[in-house]
């Protein structure tokens, strides 16, 4: 296959995990979101199986339509158990979840002026677009920039939406969500967070951003994606019976065709095992720091966090790029990215599984000191 002018440059040979198959070499894998690994679990491939066999692929219409199953809504209920909400909704992407929130508040009437942050990920800038309302940025994670925008645009009787990511990607910045829950109260405002990747993996209860910080409030709203932590495909928005009313009667659960069923099978399965082993959050946050300590002790600098994404420069684009090259000839694969908020030169991007041994993390460690 030519992948010469593709932007597709890795073509895998199977599933992936700790030791994955990429164009027929089976290499140590440090890449992705697949946080547990759950994509190969065999339980969770058996239930893609059995509702595949039971529904089919898709009922062919929206779930506005006749596509909603019995799956669908048990899906639905456990998602609002997962998240401990009145209620939740499925819907077929983890793209779709941040349009269909922003735009089931917009009908409620919950916002005016939307303020976001300048890195936050593509699909909520698109979602804010669909509004039709005023957007302004602010600079990234900086709750003062925040505030003094919300100060120069809104006007009289205007409420704020304010649009974050609740971990960027890159470097897995959080953002300070009490501080921004802080200005939603004082201009009567409301949050919209993209949580798809701390669900499942952070926090007490491994509900993601709110959680970690203890939060909960009528101001807050998220959304986010099955496909990470949990094993699965597709989105969802969680919240308050009148809320989710809304979700489920705008136009993404009205017009986009209901989501497959064995994606909506392995979901279920997905909610069920990471909820069933909390110490899989133990496991991934003791592997994040043996790789971050190692890499400190090879002089790189990393945050300083037990986050399974850690993210690194050395040089420029052109050393970063050759180091990627040499630990791939080494059939180890990690990341080099240009991704929303790398930067121009770009990072070396590296993740932690639940399933990463010991011993492959020091193999990735040694082959960077011999290399760097």
């Amino acid at each position: 296959m030519n992948t010469k002018n593709s932007p597709f440059k890795y073509i895998l040979d199977g599933p992936t995990g700790s030791s994955t198959r990429i164009h027929n070499k089976d290499m140590l894998y440090f890449a992705g979101v697949g946080y547990f690994q759950l994509q190969n679990h065999p339980e969770i491939i058996q239930a893609s199986i059995d509702a595949l066999q039971k529904y089919g692929v898709t009922a062919a219409t929206s779930r506005a339509g006749i596509g909603t199953t019995d799956l669908l809504l048990e899906l639905d209920q456990k998602i609002a158990e997962y998240f401990d909400t009145e209620d939740a909704v499925y819907l077929p992407s983890g793209y779709l979840s941040n349009m269909a929130g922003i735009q089931a508040l917009k009908a409620m009437k919950k916002f005016d002026v939307i303020f976001m942050d300048e890195v936050v990920h593509y699909c909520n800038e698109e979602a804010a677009l669909t509004t039709g309302l005023p957007i302004y940025r602010f600079k990234s994670r900086d709750a003062e920039d925040l505030e003094n925008q919300i100060k120069t645009h809104l006007k009289g009787n205007e409420r704020p939406l304010i649009v974050s990511d609740g971990m960027f990607p890159v470097w897995a910045w959080m953002a300070p969500i009490p501080e921004y829950l802080k200005i939603a109260e004082k201009y009567d405002g409301i949050i919209w967070l993209d949580d798809a990747h701390p669900v499942g993996i952070i926090g007490e209860h491994g509900r993601g951003t709110y959680d970690y910080h203890k939060l909960k409030s009528e101001r807050l709203y998220m959304g986010a994606t099955l496909s990470k932590a949990f094993g699965a495909y597709g989105g969802f928005v969680p919240g308050s019976e009148e809320f989710i009313y809304h979700v489920k009667h705008g136009h993404i659960v009205d017009g986009a065709t209901s989501p497959v069923s064995a994606a909506a099978g392995a979901a279920l399965k997905g909610l069920q095992l990471v909820s069933d082993h909390p110490e899989w959050r133990d496991t991934i946050r003791a592997n994040a720091m043996r790789l971050k300590n190692g890499l400190r002790q090879l002089g790189i600098e990393v945050e300083n966090n037990d986050f399974p994404v850690t993210s690194f420069k050395i040089g420029n684009a052109e050393q970063m790029q050759a180091i990627h090259a040499e630990v791939l000839k080494r059939n180890i694969y990690i990341q080099y990215t240009k991704y929303i908020g790398a930067g121009p030169e770009g990072v070396l991007r590296t993740v932690m599984f639940s399933t990463h041994s010991n011993e492959q993390i020091d193999l990735l460690l040694d082959n960077l000191k011999e290399i760097i």
